[in-house]
């Protein structure tokens, strides 16, 4: 079988964790990495969420990248609640 070779550039929280998390499990995707920039937390916290998603599926193949630490274009704008539970 032919791998999907696939690259995920992520702000991971519980939606791209779940979405991460099918990517490593799936026998048809070949997941080359991931990049991370912040998104409802700062890149300290994405980048953090994107470890500890890999290590729990136990795979250390995966190469994780840090990204943009905010939008290239404005002000970075965080999630009212998204702190919670982050680190």
């Amino acid at each position: 079988m032919t791998r999907i070779p696939l690259l995920i550039d992520t702000d991971p929280g519980v939606d791209d964790a779940l979405a991460i998390l099918l990517a490593l499990a799936s026998p048809e995707i070949e997941l080359l990495g991931l990049s991370v920039v912040a998104g409802n937390v700062p890149l300290e916290a994405t980048l953090a969420n994107a470890c500890k998603i890999v290590s729990l599926s136990g795979r250390t193949d995966v190469p994780i990248h840090a990204g943009a630490p905010g939008p290239l274009v404005r002000e970075q704008v965080y999630g009212k609640y998204a702190h919670i539970g982050a680190f």
